[in-house]
């Protein structure tokens, strides 16, 4: 019987990525889901079959340079009903583990989920704008998950419904300023402005020129291992 739902990661199979990798397929254990590896390059299918210690498929794709190139190729190998794409520095707050477990992501057919990106440490995020809340839309029925080719572009389908849990990005605190600038740079080379219309979101530290705001995680939010669930802000 084909899983009830499937998670999709596309990576490089960085350094920074293995652990984060490591995280969804054991996500994908806990909740009887498949755990689907978009591996762009011939080096990322070695360290994945090298690096990650549980079951997983992996899908050999080279992108080109960005993760819309191959996304529907990757989406094609998903078996499950529902698909949950998660980036290769994002992870699932606690909150969010719990409301996939009950499924309670069955209620809508799509769903765009707050984004908090991560500051320093990994109990704090971003609160100004644009960073926050940032909705993603990254869980829905397989056939509305698709038709994403073109760098940065949206659903087709719609933002969806808004999850009560927060998606959680570890962007700024596993790359360095010099990584995030060449994203930008290499973004703009894809499309003109594609990187520096977005800068906020790779180096808000230039970007955001009136300074970072942070605001703390609630506990529930932050522990995998506490089962209550926390607010996703604290005033």
């Amino acid at each position: 019987m084909p899983p009830q739902l499937s998670i999709l990661m596309i990576t490089k199979a960085e350094p920074f990525a293995i652990p984060f990798l490591n995280q969804a397929a054991q996500l994908a254990e806990r909740l009887k889901a498949e755990f689907i590896i978009g591996a762009d390059g011939d080096e990322a299918l070695r360290m994945i079959w090298r690096e990650i210690n549980y079951d997983c498929t992996s899908v050999a794709v080279h992108s080109s340079g960005y993760l819309e190139s191959v996304h529907d190729d990757v989406l094609r190998a998903c078996r499950g009903d529902y698909v949950l794409r998660l980036d290769d520095d994002e992870s699932c707050s606690h909150a969010m583990v719990c409301w996939l477990a009950n499924q309670e992501y069955l209620q809508h057919p799509l769903w765009k989920f707050p984004r908090a990106h991560l500051w320093i440490t990994d109990d704090r995020y971003i609160v100004n704008a644009p960073l926050w809340p940032d909705h993603q839309t990254r869980l829905g029925r397989k056939e509305l998950m698709g038709g994403r080719n073109r760098i940065h572009c949206g659903s087709p389908h719609g933002g969806g419904e808004e999850a009560p849990v927060m998606l959680l990005h570890h962007k700024f605190r596993v790359k360095s300023i010099e990584e995030r600038r060449a994203i930008v740079e290499r973004y703009d080379n894809i499309a003109a402005g594609a990187g520096t219309a977005f800068k906020a979101f790779s180096v808000p530290e230039e970007a955001l020129t009136g300074g970072i705001n942070s605001a703390p995680l609630s506990l529930g939010e932050h522990r995998m291992g506490d089962e209550k669930h926390g607010s996703a802000v604290e005033n």
